[in-house]
């Protein structure tokens, strides 16, 4: 069924005022009444579709998720670079929202953490197609991987800069060949093995 256009207009109108309010300050000093004002609605209005400033942050979350999600489904089916060109104009579009939602980080609301724990999910699933380890075995990579794409989403929101596929890949390169340096076998044990 699809949802009155009145009521579409006031949740947005709400959702533009409650990011417009984490501009100005954090979201721990906003309460429902700068939300009813910026908004310019009554409160029973507010509390038709809210119950408070939290769940306006959760629809919020719920409403990125769907969307950086939904196009993280090809992550891996496709090649990287293909798959960078087509998430950067998602991000990019969202880059705003990510930076406001992101700032707010509360037992209860916290976008990364709850990017962290479905990237992690995926990942295991995906992995877990071509080997017999458990959920318990790939948790690690599971967790350097959500933890590597979320550091280069947050890197990219902070810093208000879009992301170059091409180098975003070679900078992951480097920073892996970096990491895993190995030991170098003198030439002198070479001979002798």
């Amino acid at each position: 069924m699809k949802q009155d256009i009145r009521i579409t207009k006031t949740i947005e109108q709400i959702n533009i005022s409650f990011l417009a309010l984490l501009e100005e300050k954090s979201f721990e000093n906003i309460v429902v009444q700068n939300i009813l004002d910026k908004a310019k609605i009554n409160r029973s209005t507010f509390y038709k579709h809210f119950q408070n400033k939290h769940a306006v942050a959760l629809q919020l979350i719920d409403e990125l998720k769907a969307t950086l999600l939904g196009n993280f489904e090809d992550r891996f089916s496709i090649p990287t670079t293909q798959f960078a060109q087509k998430i950067t104009p998602v991000f990019l579009q969202n880059k705003k929202i990510i930076r406001l939602i992101g700032q707010i980080e509360s037992p209860k609301i916290n976008l990364y953490r709850e990017l962290q724990k479905i990237i992690k999910r995926q990942y295991i699933t995906q992995v877990k197609k071509g080997t017999n380890k458990s959920d318990a075995d790939l948790d690690l990579q599971a967790h350097i991987f959500a933890t590597t794409i979320l550091g280069m989403m947050r890197y990219f929101v902070e810093r208000d800069e879009p992301p170059v596929a091409e180098k975003v890949l070679r900078d992951i390169k480097e920073v892996f060949n970096q990491l895993i340096i190995e030991e170098k076998i003198p030439q002198s044990k070479k001979i002798k093995g």
